[in-house]
């Protein structure tokens, strides 16, 4: 029964009021709709507001000007100090702030060249900036307290220019990363050098380290170049205070190495994407076996158990490993066509024997 039934069954109501009744309900009801709408409508407004409408954003025309602003240990004092060119500095920071007031700092981007590199170098002041999974790093350095994961892409910059190396860190709370497109992965040592100083261990690319490293705890990396612009690597740890080398690696532009658990024992083993002078390209993993060191290659034998590829065949497979994907791969030419396999068997396709340093 609504209410103009109501109303008619008890008979004491005239029609003009009865009509009356009905466009006031009407109406309130609209007006209900009307006001949840509203509503909607500024909670989406809310939500789709573009969030870089709560910062500005100003072109500054020096890193001298930056550098006069904070007075902390910001890293462009020392860019500024290196006599680094720059193309464009940008920075953001609270809508309505004051952009000479450090506190008020968003962002800051700077495009630059130094010694004929190209360079960027992000600086992030409420620690926001995406990290990655320092498992899947080019490599890791230290810089006094400063740990930095540096990482290697693939870039568009063409044959002259073709990786993209990154260099990740933190420093009294404010969030970097350093980057340069280049051939040569020491032109981002070259950087870090310049912003961070030089490394504990001394070097630019010979001061890489990894860690965990074969259950011995923090790896140094020293380059040797053998020939022109091929090198050896040689892993080092200190155990009873002396320093120990464990690994060496031949390649031009690596040392592609990666710290993993393959038999999944707890202890990670080393693995080393290796090109000889020959221009062979094999996978050798370094294994900690109850404090003896070994070296392990993938046997033949095991490919043609695996694959079905010819025990005595001719030359040596392609073999690299992948850390993106966590697999081996391999490319060997069977009757004048590539063939590609992909594995993921632990330790079971290397052969291992004790570890003896060359040099």
């Amino acid at each position: 029964m609504n209410s103009k039934d109501l109303y008619a069954a008890i008979g004491k109501v005239d029609d003009h009021i009865l009509e009356q009744s009905e466009a006031a309900k009407k109406k309130t009801g609209w007006l209900k709709w009307m006001a949840m709408a509203a509503c909607l409508c500024l909670a989406a407004g809310a939500f789709l507001w573009p969030k870089d409408r709560q910062v500005e954003v100003k072109e500054l025309g020096s890193l001298e000007e930056v550098a006069a602003s904070c007075s902390g240990n910001l890293l462009t004092k020392r860019l500024a100090a290196s006599g680094a060119k720059t193309t464009s500095i940008r920075l953001s920071y609270t809508k309505g702030g004051d952009s000479s007031d450090p506190a008020t700092w968003n962002a800051l981007s700077i495009a630059g060249e130094y010694n004929g590199q190209d360079f960027t170098m992000d600086c992030n002041f409420d620690d926001q900036a995406g990290k990655n999974d320092s498992a899947e790093a080019y490599a890791m350095a230290q810089y006094g307290d400063v740990e930095v994961t540096i990482y290697q892409e693939e870039s568009d910059w063409g044959k002259r220019k073709p990786f993209l190396y990154r260099a990740e860190f933190t420093l009294d709370g404010v969030s970097y990363n350093l980057s340069v497109h280049s051939a040569d992965p020491e032109d981002i040592y070259t950087y870090l050098d310049l912003v961070l100083g030089e490394p504990e261990n001394g070097g630019n690319q010979s001061g890489a380290t990894l860690t965990d490293v074969l259950g011995l705890g923090v790896c140094r990396i020293e380059m040797e170049e053998i020939s022109p612009n091929q090198y050896k690597w040689h892993y080092y740890v200190t155990v009873d205070g002396k320093d120990i080398c464990v690994a060496e690696q031949f390649g031009y532009d690596g040392p592609e190495a990666w710290s993993r658990d393959l038999d999944g024992d707890g202890v990670p083993e080393l693995i080393c994407n290796t090109t000889y002078g020959d221009g062979v390209n094999i996978v050798i993993v370094y294994r900690n076996n109850n404090g003896m060191i070994e070296e392990g290659s993938i046997r033949r034998s095991w490919y043609e158990e695996k694959f079905g590829w010819p025990h005595r065949f001719e030359g040596y497979p392609v073999e690299q490993y992948d850390p993106k994907q966590g697999v081996f791969t391999a490319i060997y030419t069977i009757n004048g066509d590539p063939v590609t396999v992909e594995f993921d068997d632990g330790l079971e396709p290397f052969e291992f024997f004790p570890f003896e340093h060359l040099s």
